[in-house]
């Protein structure tokens, strides 16, 4: 009986498997220069998602009593949104905090938001089959400036 073969490109850096049916279970996989092994995968999407402890309501209310909105940013009227991505890991720690998107002039928010994201209390994590893992997570941060309080200035 010939082996089928299955060829799986995984966009996770650049691992690359090709798996075997059940006939075998024998893995082929890239050089070990890009090789990962499976506890330190990190996963885009998972069964059950990284939780900020509280929830969503909490993950909110710790932005906004932590985000300082920089003065110099304040006074140009600079506002806008800056995506940060960040992996939450295996045991809710956050690490590898990078901006995805800024905001035009705006290096001082992301300078902020990346400084907010480092502080925060472990996650808890990701899972996967019942086993925890590392997972990227994508979180938005909103600098809006109020209208009222600028006109009282």
């Amino acid at each position: 009986m010939k082996n089928i073969f299955l060829v799986v490109a995984i966009l996770l850096g650049s691992r690359i498997s090709i798996a075997q049916t059940q006939d075998s279970e024998q893995l082929i996989q890239a050089p070990k220069a890009v090789e990962e092994s499976p506890q330190e995968e990190t996963f885009v999407i998972v069964e059950k998602m990284p939780e900020f402890p509280g929830g969503q309501a909490a993950l909110m209310h710790y932005l906004n009593s932590k985000i300082k909105y920089p003065e110099e940013c304040r006074k140009m009227g600079v506002e806008g949104k800056v995506f940060v991505k960040f992996i939450v890991d295996a045991t809710g720690n956050i690490i590898n905090v990078q901006v995805l998107r800024g905001v035009v002039d705006g290096k001082l928010l992301e300078k902020e938001a990346i400084r907010v994201v480092e502080s925060m209390p472990n996650w808890k994590p990701g899972t996967q089959g019942g086993k925890a893992v590392s997972v990227y997570f994508t979180l938005p941060i909103s600098f809006k400036l109020d209208a009222v309080s600028e006109e009282n200035k």
